[in-house]
C-alpha cells in the first residue's frame, strides 16, 4: 500500500487492510480444512521470497521432464527408456518420431514441420516446443511424466523449452562402464554446450547401467 500511495484506486487504508486480513485468517480456518479434504490441495509457503514462492508453485503444475542424451552407449540409452516408459509410468517423446506422427496426420504444425523440411531447412526450436506444448498439456491428468529424446541440442533450445514449456528436472547421459563421465573437451566446463551448462547446474546425470 505504501509502494501504492493513496491516490492510487487499489490503495486500502491500513485499518480497513487489518480487516481483511483478520477476516481472510478467520475464513481459512474452516476453508482450508474442506479444501484438503474436498480438493486435490497444495500447501505451499508464501512467507518467503517471490521466486522461490513461484519455484514452488511451478513444481506442482509442471509435468516431470528428463531427457535422454545420445551418450556414448546407445544400448543403455534404450534400455534407460524403456525402464521408465515400462516400469515408472514416463512417456518417451521421440522428437522426430513426434514431428513424422505430425506430417502423416496433416496438422498444422505437420505441415509447417513438411514445408521446413522440403525448403531443406532445421526446424525451428520454438515450432517444436510449441509441438510438444501440445502434447505434454494435453489435459489427462495421468500424463505427468515424460521422457525427452532427441531434442534439446543446444544451450539456445533447451532455453526455449523451459521458457515457453517446462523445466528439465534432469538429463542423463548414457556412457559405457569404463569411462561412466561425460567427456568434454580439454576439461573445460566454460564450453558453450548443453552438457557443460547442465554439468555445472548439476543436473546432469551420468550412468553406465540401468538404475532405477
Amino acid at each position: 500500500m505504501i509502494d501504492l500511495g493513496q491516490s492510487h484506486p487499489r490503495y486500502v487504508s491500513s485499518s480497513i487492510l487489518s480487516k481483511k486480513i483478520k477476516q481472510y485468517y478467520e475464513h481459512g480456518k474452516d476453508l482450508l480444512p474442506w479444501l484438503r479434504e474436498k480438493s486435490n490441495l497444495t500447501d505451499i509457503d508464501t512467507d518467503q521470497a517471490f521466486d522461490k514462492t513461484m519455484d514452488a508453485v511451478y513444481k506442482c503444475m509442471e509435468p516431470l521432464v528428463i531427457h535422454i542424451r545420445p551418450g556414448t552407449n546407445s544400448e543403455l540409452k534404450h534400455q534407460i527408456i524403456g525402464e521408465l516408459s515400462k516400469d515408472h509410468g514416463f512417456v518417451n517423446l521421440d522428437v522426430e518420431e513426434c514431428i513424422k506422427g505430425e506430417h502423416e496426420r496433416g496438422t498444422v504444425i505437420g505441415k509447417h514441420f513438411y514445408d521446413i523440411v522440403q525448403a531443406t531447412k532445421v526446424p525451428p526450436a520454438d515450432l517444436i516446443v510449441k509441438m510438444l506444448n501440445k502434447i505434454i498439456y494435453c489435459g489427462q491428468a495421468s500424463l505427468t511424466k515424460f521422457i525427452l529424446s532427441n531434442f534439446p541440442g543446444t544451450i539456445e533450445q533447451s532455453k526455449i523449452f523451459e521458457v515457453n514449456c517446462a523445466k528439465l528436472s534432469a538429463m542423463i547421459y548414457p556412457t559405457s562402464a569404463s569411462t561412466a563421465t561425460v567427456e568434454i573437451k580439454n576439461n573445460d566446463l566454460t564450453l558453450f554446450n548443453i552438457d557443460s551448462l547442465m554439468a555445472k547446474e548439476f543436473r546432469l546425470k551420468t550412468m553406465s547401467e540401468w538404475s532405477s
